[in-house]
């Protein structure tokens, strides 16, 4: 018998069948040695304990819900008025976006392409030329690739917009809690 045998023997209540060759392999390992003193220190244990009386199944489920019933419940009571729908949509990190964006381009319609000139001007890597010709080097102007980047660009969009929204859900509930 090996050290995995003696485990199964173990696990499986300690047949009388297999008895004495456990025994002796358990003579010669420590380690099944001390399984065997722990399997018998558990065995007298459950020997001294008392036996509880079986249990009414059929009443079971009666007596939990009876006790539950039973227990005191703690009052719970706001320490401030959860924030008004309002409150909670403008302290929306996606809706202040949406807005501030909106006001920019209502305010100026070009804000965009001034934004490009501006970051053209100061980094040559946005710069048009730059940034047209890496494209065609690298394939990027073909009509498939840049409706597959769109197409991307916009699963990107709506994962971050449904985390800003998971995190902003987050904000409220705890704000309500509080």
């Amino acid at each position: 018998m090996n050290c995995a045998e003696f485990t199964s023997w173990l696990d499986t209540g300690a047949p009388a069948e297999a008895e004495p060759r456990a025994h002796a392999h358990a003579s010669r390992c420590e380690r099944c040695a001390a399984l065997l003193r722990a399997q018998s220190e558990i065995d007298a244990a459950l020997r001294r304990e008392p036996s509880a009386p079986p249990l009414d199944r059929a009443r079971f489920v009666a007596r939990v819900m009876e006790r539950v019933e039973a227990a005191p419940r703690p009052v719970l009571r706001p320490i401030a008025p959860p924030l008004p729908w309002w409150a909670q949509a403008a302290a929306d990190p996606a809706a202040a976006l949406a807005c501030g964006l909106i006001g920019l381009l209502l305010w100026r319609p070009d804000a965009v392409s001034v934004a490009g000139r501006f970051l053209a001007g100061r980094w040559t890597l946005l710069s048009a030329t730059a940034f047209g010709e890496a494209r065609a080097r690298l394939g990027l102007d073909r009509p498939l690739i840049a409706t597959g980047f769109g197409i991307l660009g916009l699963l990107l969009l709506a994962w971050i917009s449904f985390e800003l929204y998971r995190w902003t859900e987050r904000v409220a509930r705890r704000s309500a809690r509080a």
